[in-house]
Parts: C-alpha cells; sequence; structure tokens
C-alpha cells in the first residue's frame, strides 16, 4: 500500500520555474506560493536540482514556505539531480549521492519530505542501487515514501520487483504524450504525478494541441487550461497535475479546475483531441 496520499483530486505546485525562470524573483515565487496555498493546492513539487548558482536549495525552501503557511502541505522532492553552474546540471544516481540528497532535503525542509524521487531514472546507470536506497532511506525514516521520476514502464516493473513505489512523477503534456506510464501505475495502484501538463515553453500554445477543447473553453468563458484540467481529472482518476505556474492569477485558475463540472460534451472533446494525436488514454 503507498505511503503517499492526495486528495481524490487537485493541483500540484511545481516550483522549478520559480527558482530557474530567467526573471524568477524571490518576491514573486512567495506570492505565487501564497495563493497557491490559500487558494487550495493539494502538495508542493520541487527537487534538489531546483537551485541557483548561489543556493543549493532554492527550490526546497520555496517548497519550505509553503509548509509554513500550511503545515502538513506535503512536500515533493527529488535526488540525484544537481546544479553545476550558470546552465548545466549533472545527474548521479549513486546510493552515496542520493542519501546525501536525502539528508540535505530533510535538513532544509525542517522534516522529512513527504516524497523523495529518483528524479532522472532514465539516466541512471544502475537502476537497482538507487531504488534499493530509496527503500532503506524510507526504512530509516529520513523520507516518509519514494518512487521514480521520468521512469518507462519497463523501469517501473524493475523497481515494483525490488520495493514498493509510492508514486510516479513523469511528464503527461496534454495531446503530446503517451499515457502507457499512467495507465502502469493506476493497474498497481501507485499516484501518478503529471508534470508538465500544459506541454511547457518550448511546445507552443496548448490550444494548438487540443483545439477542441480549447474551442469548448472559449464558448463557455473559462480558460483552456481550466477546461483541459478539468477533463483529465475526469478521465484520469489517480493522477494529479503538477503546474509550473509562475503568476499567483494562473495558479489559482488552474486549482478551479477541480470545480469545474465536467459533461459528455468537454468529456468529448478531450478525447478526440487526444485520439487525434495517437496519443489517447
Amino acid at each position: 500500500m503507498t505511503r503517499f496520499t492526495l486528495p481524490e483530486r487537485g493541483v500540484v505546485l511545481g516550483v522549478a520555474s520559480l527558482v530557474l525562470k530567467e526573471d524568477a524573483t524571490i518576491d514573486g515565487a512567495l506570492a505565487v506560493v501564497r495563493a497557491a496555498v490559500e487558494g487550495g493546492v493539494v502538495a508542493i513539487d520541487t527537487a534538489r536540482a531546483y537551485a541557483t548558482v548561489d543556493d543549493d536549495a532554492a527550490g526546497e525552501r520555496i517548497a519550505q514556505t509553503a509548509r509554513a503557511l500550511s503545515p502538513g502541505l506535503p512536500i515533493i522532492t527529488k535526488a540525484g539531480q544537481f546544479r553545476l553552474g550558470r546552465a548545466a546540471w549533472d545527474v548521479d544516481g549513486s546510493p552515496e549521492r542520493i542519501r546525501a540528497d536525502a539528508i540535505r532535503s530533510r535538513e532544509v525542509l525542517g522534516a522529512p519530505p513527504s516524497l523523495l524521487l529518483l528524479h532522472r531514472a532514465d539516466r541512471v546507470d544502475d537502476l537497482d542501487a538507487s531504488v534499493r536506497e530509496l527503500a532503506a532511506l524510507r526504512d530509516d525514516g529520513i523520507v516518509e515514501a519514494i518512487g521514480l521520476s521520468n521512469a518507462t514502464v519497463e523501469m517501473l516493473e524493475a523497481a515494483r520487483a525490488i520495493t514498493t513505489l509510492d508514486a510516479v512523477e513523469n511528464r503527461f503534456a496534454f495531446g503530446l504524450d503517451r499515457a502507457a506510464e499512467y495507465r502502469h501505475c493506476v493497474d498497481a495502484g501507485i499516484p501518478f504525478l503529471a508534470y508538465a501538463p500544459f506541454g511547457g515553453l518550448r511546445s507552443g500554445p496548448l490550444a494548438t494541441h487540443i483545439p477542441r477543447v480549447a474551442s469548448l473553453a472559449m464558448r463557455r468563458g473559462v480558460s483552456v487550461h481550466r477546461a483541459a484540467l478539468a477533463a483529465m481529472f475526469d478521465a484520469m482518476p489517480g493522477a494529479w497535475p503538477v503546474v509550473g505556474s509562475t503568476r499567483a492569477e494562473s495558479v489559482l485558475d488552474s486549482i478551479a479546475a477541480a470545480d469545474l463540472v465536467v459533461d459528455d460534451e468537454l468529456r468529448r472533446a478531450f478525447a478526440d483531441d487526444l485520439r487525434a494525436r495517437s496519443v489517447g488514454l
């Protein structure tokens, strides 16, 4: 049984852009985090890699401000990837690095992380060793729960042969990414955290990926982002979107998707958009 649970539907705020975007400021980040907590975000997602050249724990410090505003709010962080310089990162999935990262995360957060993920499972040479160390960290109480990020179905199967995974976080952009890992997690009863649901900066406008949903949203006077997230909640039980909002208004719009009623027309539009791009659920 997973040790990581979230409400049935809700949005996770990812803080990567609040740290790594060129024009990011601490005041701006705190304003978004405050709005997210007050609006009802269900968790905060950060990582050791979300660092500045001056602060190796910038992203986790931002996450900790959310926990200070709402004690008990789940904090997700990731180990095994780290910043080398202004525009360089590296991956180290060794047991030694993962343990050191986990201990540093616990120190910065002031408590064991709610969930520790191996950040780049797809770039780790010895996945078995990494997973065994994650399990040991959970057993030792240094973290509450463990999982993988950026993992294929084959990697998930290999990891699950070693220990129980409490959650998985993979990219799932509407109209762009296939759902094989999501389906695997649903079948296994593992919470699936879907990052970059809107595609990210390099993928083009969301409306071009899901045009039927975009058209319907426009007619109904809601954002395509809110409509798409609402449709996701309806179509993908056991999945939670991780949104990288950099404005208070946008994170509140995403959070509001949990309360948007999904009817058959929106349900069909979402399914048809995904099917048209050969990425159906």
